[in-house]
């Protein structure tokens, strides 16, 4: 069995190390830019797993271990900012001028321009919706103005007692006009009738007495006459009448 040559012995010595260097020497020689390619690559991968294992803070998901990715919660939705509107605006300057709002002419919705809103509504016949809308300026914008309150007239101050002046008190306007005075002969004639008429008894005197006025007073009511009980142009006239005969 022939023995192996010296060059055939150094292909192999070092345990195989010199044929791998060969053939990575051949590789990069034949195809540079493949090569070139793979071990860019090959850093990338390196730095992206130094980054995630190493270099990241806190627990990472570590999707390449089956772990599964923390849920975080999510994050709350912001407010939304509130827009200036200029139909809110003229409406509350509209409200202002009538006197329904005292607040500021922002142009911002709120609480306090509802209300007012609500208010015109109500005291001018309109569905109250309390909304700002086309509909409720146009209805500002030709209502009546509001009346303006007058002040209470001041209470006119009493004279003094001093500078009143006395007010004469009515005198009494009589039921009968015409003088009762009666000269004695008539007046015996008019007892004498009242007698034969039945209102007395009366003595024929000629003297205006208490059963006089009486019998006066009886026969006036009989005939629906004002009772006077006196010896008065109407009363003697109906008792004339009623007689038949002059008083005299």
């Amino acid at each position: 069995m022939p023995k192996p040559s010296a060059r055939s012995f150094d292909a192999h010595d070092s345990f195989g190390d010199r044929p791998v260097r060969g053939g990575i020497a051949e590789l990069v020689r034949r195809r540079p830019v493949d090569v070139l390619a793979g071990l860019v690559a090959a850093a990338g991968v390196a730095t992206i797993l130094v980054n995630a294992l190493l270099l990241q803070e806190g627990r990472h998901p570590a999707p390449f271990f089956g772990e599964h990715p923390a849920v975080t919660p999510a994050a709350a939705p912001a407010r939304p900012t509130l827009q200036r509107s200029e139909l809110v605006a003229q409406i509350q300057e509209a409200l202002r001028a009538r006197g329904d709002y005292d607040g500021p002419v922002d142009g911002l919705i709120g609480a306090r321009t509802a209300a007012a809103i609500a208010s015109f509504e109500r005291g001018a016949d309109l569905p109250i919706h309390g909304e700002p809308n086309d509909r409720v300026l146009a209805a500002l914008l030709i209502a009546p103005a509001k009346p303006t309150p007058q002040p209470a007239p001041a209470a006119a101050t009493k004279p003094s007692a001093a500078l009143r002046t006395p007010v004469p008190a009515p005198s009494p306007s009589p039921t009968v006009t015409g003088s009762t005075s009666v000269a004695g002969p008539k007046m015996m004639a008019v007892q004498r009738a009242l007698s034969k008429l039945g209102y007395g008894p009366v003595a024929s005197d000629g003297k205006m007495g208490a059963a006089t006025r009486n019998a006066l007073q009886e026969f006036e009511r009989d005939r629906k006459l004002p009772v006077t009980g006196e010896p008065n142009p109407q009363t003697l006239r109906q008792l004339q009448a009623v007689f038949g005969a002059p008083l005299e």
